[in-house]
């Protein structure tokens, strides 16, 4: 919101105490009239305390909103010149006028063999007759053909009056009704309305709850209606924004669940409107409290407008996050070029939701059934729909209602600003309104080799039961299922193959229910399967270490139903140089096992299992060698072949070095290339002297990996050059004893 220029003039710390001012209202206050504007009030400030300012200045309190926490006012040009500089306001900003959403698009009657006026004379199906066509379009017979027609559900209806007095609503229950143009109970028309007053409402109410046998037959008529009449359609008499709001924290206060407005917004009496940059969701007052009204779990449904064809033709309250837009379509689902679009200002996809507009059958009045046209039409139509999803779910909120919808929308797979999500699907969002939700698995790595696959679609209605469930469970998205089988109103299935790793797990689920209607999980995965065993001692990529000739071996395993479990394992520990193994035992149950037996120390070992699951193994292998260390002194000076070798092998990218010293002496370690040119020295260098003790060199502490890391080669000269791929030698000079061994270098 622009400031006014001279409060812009002022000092910072007072300016900004000022309320913001609609830029429109400047431009009339120099002139001796009446404007109607909301004054909102900052946090902390009781309405009663600005209601009573304003009323001091000569202003008329119209409405006070605790949702907004503001109050509609008719005050004089003077006083809201005073009340700009009031420091309890936020923001003073002009009301809107109502328009009609149809706005010009009713069609003429057509010329037919019924009463005058009526242009959708009996024929087709014996109850609904012509008004068959929403029906079918938004698939509702599945439903109400099983009796239901919205029983429970309170739904409040905003309009320029309703005659209450026609006897297509005989049978209604009608919660309450209130007059917010002239104050009283009364919502039909009085002396004081145009004779086509109640005219719009009545047609959007008839649609809802109408009955006119043979030719008009209401969505949900089971429904009890608050009506509340809004909208002055008198020429003369302007009807603000505030009787949209003060409607919805009447209805808000009696309890409703849905409420519908065939009602829009955009111009201001005096030529104001609303900016195309400000149908945004957060300035229109009646989408502002549209979209609290839906954090009172209070589903709105209003008309997107017939400003169409044009792009951001939305009208307000539409551009509201939490309000169901709706756009209007044909009989065979082509948009109605009257239909407004989107975006929002903000960017926002706009419409929600399209539903049939065009040719729809509709009480108008004196017994007659017309065609009428608009988003009008549409709005009742969907917002009935959802009455019928709430009796059948009476918790779900309103986001989840248009979650069921955008669900089963025609353009859900490619919803645009031209008609949102598209016309429900409303038999199946009642059926499936959750679709078919995958419960487990659903990520990896899988907690059981023998899982349990669950999902869940919510509370079927009795209609749709029962519902049969066909579960496909794969390896590879191409092959032959690993099951395949159809379930009854079971939504649980227990596998009991055991899954081995390798290949990724993937599942659907496809739903059935009685009503024909299908939902899916689509393809869930890849989800990866755990090895049935991983080794957690002695294990280490790049080797490990132990002091102990009796180590200890661990490991874990992912769960396993019985049958085809418990796992069962068999160990085995060999010498790295040496192809059968030291040790084995079999028939293993727990995941620990000391060996009995002592291994020779200073040797390179490996040790696997091979783990039992039913009739089926795996086998698990550790990731590196282990050794157990010797701390005594060796007896002589050995140099060992270097591991891995060739290298790099097996994710190893270094290769380690060995060697011991019988006696203390002047040592030399290096490497060289076939012609015995020196690449690479290690002893003496920046890690060893040039006399060293007897000991053990090139092995890692107890605990801790396989080999000395100051004593491995990773294939680079000491300049740090990278060698060529090639044979190289590696000595040992010692005392008394010159050794070598050779190198065989991959190249990186």
């Amino acid at each position: 919101m622009r400031r006014l220029l001279w409060l812009a003039l002022l000092p910072a710390s007072l300016s900004a105490q000022r309320p913001a001012v609609s830029p429109v209202l400047p431009r009339v206050w120099a002139r001796d009239t009446v404007i109607s504007a909301w004054l909102f009030v900052r946090p902390g400030v009781p309405l009663a305390t600005t209601a009573g300012r304003a009323a001091s200045l000569g202003a008329r309190v119209r409405v006070r909103s605790r949702w907004l926490h503001a109050i509609s006012v008719d005050a004089p040009t003077a006083a809201l010149r005073v009340l700009a500089q009031d420091r309890d306001l936020r923001r003073i900003q002009p009301l809107g006028r109502f328009r009609l959403a149809p706005h010009g698009v009713f069609e003429t009657p057509r010329p037919t063999s019924a009463a005058p006026g009526d242009t959708c004379p009996a024929g087709g199906d014996p109850i609904l007759g012509p008004s068959e066509m929403p029906y079918r379009l938004l698939h509702l017979r599945p439903l109400t053909d099983a009796g239901v027609d919205g029983t429970g559900v309170r739904v409040a209806i905003f309009d320029g009056g309703f005659d209450t007095e026609n006897p297509a609503f005989t049978g209604i229950t009608v919660t309450a009704q209130y007059d917010f143009v002239f104050g009283d109970t009364i919502v039909r028309n009085d002396t004081n309305d145009v004779a086509s007053a109640q005219t719009h409402g009545t047609a959007i109410w008839s649609l809802f709850a109408g009955d006119v046998p043979g030719r008009l037959h209401g969505v949900a008529r089971g429904a009890s209606y608050l009506l509340a009449k809004t909208e002055d359609v008198r020429s003369e008499t302007r009807v603000e924004e505030d009787n949209y709001v003060a409607a919805l924290e009447w209805a808000d206060s009696i309890g409703v669940d849905i409420v519908s407005s065939s009602l829009a917004y955009l111009n201001f009496d005096n030529g104001f409107s609303y900016t195309p940059s400000q149908v945004n969701g957060d300035v229109a007052v009646t989408t502002v409290a549209a979209d609290l009204a839906a954090q009172r779990g209070i589903l709105v449904v209003t008309a997107a407008g017939n400003s169409g064809p044009g792009t951001r033709t939305l009208w307000t309250p539409a551009d509201g996050d939490s309000v169901l837009a709706v756009g209007a379509e044909d009989s065979l689902g082509g948009l109605a070029n009257f239909s407004s679009r989107g975006p929002t200002a903000d960017g926002r996809m706009k419409p929600d939701f399209a539903a049939p507009g065009v040719d729809v059958c509709a009480a108008t009045g004196g017994g007659r059934v017309g065609r009428l046209s608009g988003t009008s039409l549409a709005t009742p139509l969907l917002a009935a729909s959802a009455a019928l999803v709430k009796q059948l779910h009476p918790t779900m909120t309103p986001m989840e209602l248009r979650a069921a919808f955008r669900r089963w929308g025609a353009n859900r797979a490619a919803p645009d600003s031209l008609r949102g999500w598209g016309r429900p699907d409303v038999t199946a969002a009642a059926t499936f309104p959750i679709g078919v939700m995958p419960i487990a698995p659903v990520t990896g790595p899988l907690s059981s080799v023998t899982p349990t696959f669950t999902w869940n679609v919510g509370n079927v209605p009795p209609s749709a039961s029962p519902v049969t469930y066909q579960l496909r469970i794969a390896r590879d998205s191409a092959g032959v299922p690993l099951v395949d089988t159809t379930l009854t109103n079971v939504t649980t299935y227990n596998l009991r193959i055991p899954l081995k790793p390798g290949q990724p797990l993937l599942w659907r689920v496809d739903a059935t229910a009685a009503t024909g209607d299908t939902a899916s999980t689509g393809v869930i995965g890849p989800i990866t399967v755990p090895a049935w065993a991983s080794l957690t001692a002695l294990s280490a990529p790049a080797g490990a270490t132990t002091d102990s000739v009796q180590p200890t071996f661990t490991w874990t395993s992912p769960a396993i139903a019985v049958p085809p479990g418990p796992f069962t394992y068999d160990l085995f520990v060999q010498r790295v140089t040496e192809p059968v193994s030291d040790f084995s035992v079999a028939g293993l149950t727990g995941t620990t096992f000391r060996i009995p037996e002592p291994l020779e120390r200073n040797t390179a070992y490996h040790w696997y299992l091979v783990t039992h699951g039913g009739s089926d193994t795996s086998v698990a292998r550790s990731q590196g060698s282990f050794l157990v260390l010797d701390a005594s002194t060796p007896s002589a000076t050995l140099l060992y072949q270097n591991f891995p070798n060739p290298f790099p092998a097996a994710g190893r990218d270094s290769t380690c070095l060995w060697f011991d010293l019988g006696t203390t002496g002047l040592v030399e370690v290096e490497i060289l290339d076939l012609r015995g040119n020196p690449v690479r020295r290690f002893v003496p260098g920046p890690d060893f002297p040039p006399i060293l003790t007897a000991g053990r060199y090139g092995r890692g502490t107890a605990g801790g990996a396989t080999c000395d890391p100051r004593l491995m080669w990773d294939g680079r000269a000491g300049d740090g050059r990278l060698l060529p791929a090639g044979v190289y030698l590696y000595k040992l000079k010692a005392p008394g004893i010159v050794l070598f061994k050779r190198i065989v270098f991959r190249g990186k």
